[in-house]
């Protein structure tokens, strides 16, 4: 970071400004939080030759030491730009530098805490049911680590170069890893219809014979031997999520 670098949030009125005081902050206080990230989504736009913006959006959930868990969608920006400076050889040189820091999930901050609000009782409320939606995870062929909430899959379905496609809501993500392996992860919410294709039931906008409609207009086949009993499993999924 910048020697003059600012840092807003995340509670309400939380400024600190100068990187001597940032590191005095987060050293003011012993923090026993951990924290669960996932749905990891990044955005980077080049401002020009020597500055970036990067805007980081994930959901996080908070674990505090009694066992209440917190879950938000959280998002960080960063401004970046180049410094430059003389280094002991009298050279110039360039160096990238974060300039501003905001997180921009606004909660009020208690007068006792520095960086996180550890006395959350008090500005959340008690948490009444912690979000631990269930994940897949797996590496794709861009060697990225993905962790993606299972509802926000649509559907999955095999490659000619022995992959597979993992569709969301937003994205088609590419992996490696294996049909089966992906099968295992999503049981009990994800239902494969054929040995190249799992789906989401929520997700089934039709049935028909031999072929089933998602809802990204995507129609894939179901084996004839295995028809009926793909139908009934698909229905009676998706009549009990409507229930």
């Amino acid at each position: 970071m910048a020697e003059n670098a600012v840092w807003h949030g995340p509670a309400i009125g939380q400024y600190i400004a100068g990187l001597e005081h940032i590191r005095e902050a987060w050293s003011k206080e012993e923090n026993p939080l951990t924290f669960t990230l996932g749905n990891l989504k990044a955005e980077y736009l080049r401002t020009s030759p020597s500055s970036c913006e990067v805007m980081m959006m994930f959901v996080v959930t908070t674990h505090y030491p009694n066992g209440e868990d917190i879950s938000l969608f959280q998002r960080i920006h960063f401004s970046w730009a180049d410094t430059v400076y003389t280094d002991e050889n009298k050279l110039r040189k360039r160096v990238p530098k974060i300039f501003m820091t905001h997180i921009s999930n606004p909660v009020e901050q208690h007068s006792a805490d520095f960086i996180y609000p550890l006395h959350y009782n008090e500005v959340y409320g008690k948490a009444k049911d912690a979000v631990r939606e269930t994940r897949i995870s797996f590496r794709g062929t861009n060697n990225a680590f993905y962790a993606v909430a299972v509802s926000s899959v649509i559907r999955i379905e095999t490659t000619a170069d022995q992959c597979c496609l993992i569709y969301t809501r937003d994205k088609a993500l590419k992996t490696r890893t294996a049909m089966k392996e992906l099968e295992k992860q999503t049981e009990g919410f994800l239902v494969r219809i054929h040995s190249g294709y799992i789906v989401n039931p929520l997700d089934v906008v039709s049935v028909c014979r031999f072929k089933v409609t998602m809802s990204d207009g995507a129609v894939l086949p179901i084996p004839e031997k295995n028809y009926t009993a793909v139908k009934k499993i698909l229905l009676g999924e998706k009549q009990a999520q409507d229930h």
